[in-house]
This record gives structure tokens, sequence and C-alpha cells, in this order.
């Protein structure tokens, strides 16, 4: 593998996600779970956003309920990015783009996971740091 190759292999399409409703420890065991470091946030079905391993450590830093307090209260909202464009994007890759963009991306947002797009403008996944990371060190 080298760095423009494709991140696409790396990504999770299986990324355990969550409610915007649910409650932060419910996210929370969702991530201990599913061994992530983030959920992808839906309502109905479409991702809405991202919840982070950061984001819940910093709502149980600041003593947050965690029963009653909301996975929106803390996700970064999102749209996926289609062709039409979306007013107010996460972070976020399509899967065709390079390991070297994506670890880009990552270093100036100061980020250490991504929502990825792929063909299908519904498909979403995840690929975090360490995944790419890998694909630089694999053969």
């Amino acid at each position: 593998m080298s760095l423009n190759d494709e991140i696409r292999s790396a990504v999770n399409w299986d990324a355990p996600g969550v409610d915007m409703d649910d409650s932060l420890r419910t996210a929370i065991q969702k991530l201990m779970d599913g061994c992530s470091t983030a959920l992808l946030v839906k309502m109905d079905g479409f991702v809405i956003g991202v919840i982070t391993d950061m984001d819940l450590m910093r709502s149980v830093a600041s003593n947050e309920d965690l029963d009653e307090t909301k996975v929106s209260e803390f996700m970064t909202g999102c749209e996926l990015i289609t062709e039409r464009g979306t007013p107010s994007p996460c972070v976020q890759l399509h899967e065709a783009e390079t390991v070297k963009n994506a670890l880009g991306v990552l270093e100036m947002a100061n980020l250490h996971n991504l929502v990825v797009s792929g063909e299908n403008e519904k498909c979403a996944g995840t690929v975090s740091v360490r995944d790419l990371l890998g694909l630089v060190i694999s053969d």
C-alpha cells in the first residue's frame, strides 16, 4: 500500500451508530461494544452527524448526566456531501480519496476520525487515523 492508494479499504462500513435521541450512556456502551472511536449519529436511518470518543470524554469530564443528556448535545452535525452539496458538512471524504489526502485533512482539522461517503448516497462509514496508518504499513 502507498499514500496514493484509496482509503476505501480502510473504511469501517459497519461503523456502529446511535440515534440522536439516545443517551450518552448508550453511546459510550456502543462505542465500547464496537471497539470504535467514533459513532455515526442517525435520524430515521440517515446519517446526520458523528460523535467521537473525545466528545464523550468531554461530556463525562463536564459531569453531564449520562442517562439524561442526549447524543445530539455533543455530536457534530453533518449531512453526507453529494453532488448537490450541503450547507453544513462535517469533516468527510469520499472513499476514493487517497490515504495522503485523508491524513492531511485529519491533521489540518486536528481530528482522529472522518465520515466517509461511498458510491451510494446513503452509504456512510468511518475511518480513523489508526486505520489509515495501518494502510501505510501493510504490504
